[in-house]
């Protein structure tokens, strides 16, 4: 490993990871809640991903072996791309043969608070063709009819973020030292979950629910950064709540399909700032 870089020092990392390539997302189609899968062309973008960034040990941007909390949305196309993540280099053991790398050892939680922005009635419609119609329409300063608003998509990045905060510090949401702490999911997800928090824990899968419904902070410090994989828009308003403004700047953060983006802190944990956005050299060929 070359000096470190400035993208890394005593504080934690956000890796934000868009997913690969779709038909919808590769023709300009708005592709919100619609359960489509990556192409061809995505699933190698994940892999290249993998390869070149994830399992790269020349490269500085990203500590595969700091990451222990993998946050994923339930959308197939998220899924499919942090499978290339997770069966790639990073259940691989490390190059003398002597541990498995991190992926094996961190916590995944997958929560519909990191699904893509509901675009309602313009689901499946292109920018282009919403503009015949609407010429001065902005998804981000006029929304979507019959979606949700850009106010209801930074809601839920803020529960999200306030997790990872809070996993990054190791405090509770009242500023307290704690080792865990409680996943956010919507509402549905929530009672789902009470459900099988209460259901007697008689087998394997019960068990498993009851603990998803938590994750746990490693005591080491510098082993707290946490990986993302969810969607562009998404992730667009999810980066200027970072920055604790507006959902509406996420409308000057350009993200590309496959791309790595790294988050964090400058000085102290409260002061957040974004040290890498939308790097895509990996699928340069």
């Amino acid at each position: 490993m070359t000096t470190p870089s400035t993208v890394h020092g005593q504080y934690p990392r956000v890796y934000l990871v868009r997913h690969g390539t779709t038909e919808w997302s590769q023709n300009g189609r708005h592709t919100g809640l619609t359960d489509i899968p990556l192409l061809p062309i995505g699933v190698e973008q994940a892999g290249l991903l993998s390869s070149r960034i994830f399992e790269n040990p020349h490269q500085d941007m990203v500590h595969i072996d700091n990451i222990t909390l993998v946050l994923v949305s339930p959308l197939k196309r998220a899924q499919q791309t942090y499978e290339q993540l997770r069966t790639g280099g990073l259940t691989k053991q490390l190059h003398d043969g002597t541990a498995p790398s991190c992926f094996t050892r961190t916590q995944a939680r997958t929560t519909s608070l990191l699904a893509e922005w509901d675009y309602g009635d313009y689901e499946g419609v292109t920018t282009k063709e919403i503009l015949k119609t609407r010429p001065n329409w902005s998804l981000f300063g006029d929304n979507a009819p019959g979606g949700e608003t850009v106010e209801q998509v930074a809601a839920r990045a803020d529960a999200i973020i306030e997790l990872i905060h809070n996993y990054q510090r190791g405090l509770d949401s009242q500023g307290n030292p704690t080792h865990t702490l409680k996943m956010p999911f919507t509402e549905l997800e929530t009672q789902t979950n009470n459900r099988d928090a209460n259901t007697p824990v008689t087998d394997e899968g019960s068990l498993a629910a009851e603990y998803k419904t938590v994750v746990t902070i490693p005591e080491e410090k510098g082993r707290r950064d946490v990986l993302v994989v969810a969607h562009g828009h998404f992730l667009r308003v999810f980066a200027a709540r970072w920055l604790k403004e507006d959902g509406l700047h996420g409308k000057n953060l350009v993200l590309d399909t496959a791309s790595v983006s790294v988050l964090g802190y400058e000085h102290t944990l409260e002061e957040r700032v974004i040290k890498v956005w939308n790097q895509s050299n990996h699928l340069w060929k």
